[in-house]
């Protein structure tokens, strides 16, 4: 698919990332799962953190039991450059519309983050 998206690297994009972010986490239908503990539920912090490893954008960490285990890269806007903005944004849409919105284009997508961030036509 790769969705190309071309935007700058500022505070705005980092705002437009968490936004459609957002729109994903709050369109997708999340199971009810039951465990010994109660109801389970995926935080956003949890699908951030998927959606941003899946797409190819993390560091390997060991714990301290010795388990290796992917960690998704910092987001801050601070920390990248534009075309690596633009690369996260693009991979994790992507991951979006396989894995949680099929039924989503990227253009509905970016409707609804422009809605969200008060830039509705």
């Amino acid at each position: 698919m790769n969705a190309k998206v071309t935007l700058p690297r500022n505070g705005k994009f980092h705002r437009k990332l968490f936004a459609m972010l957002n729109v994903a986490y709050d369109n997708h239908d999340w199971p009810d799962v039951q465990s010994q503990f109660g109801p389970v539920k995926t935080s956003f912090e949890m699908f951030r953190e998927y959606a941003t490893v899946k797409a190819g954008h993390y560091e390997m960490d060991m714990t301290p039991r010795g388990d290796i285990r992917a960690r998704a890269k910092s987001v801050s806007w601070a920390k990248m450059d534009d075309e690596e903005f633009q690369r996260l944004y693009s991979d994790v849409l992507d991951v979006i519309l396989a894995e949680f919105l099929s039924n989503w284009t990227a253009g509905d997508m970016e409707n609804a983050v422009n809605v969200m961030l008060g830039f509705a036509k």
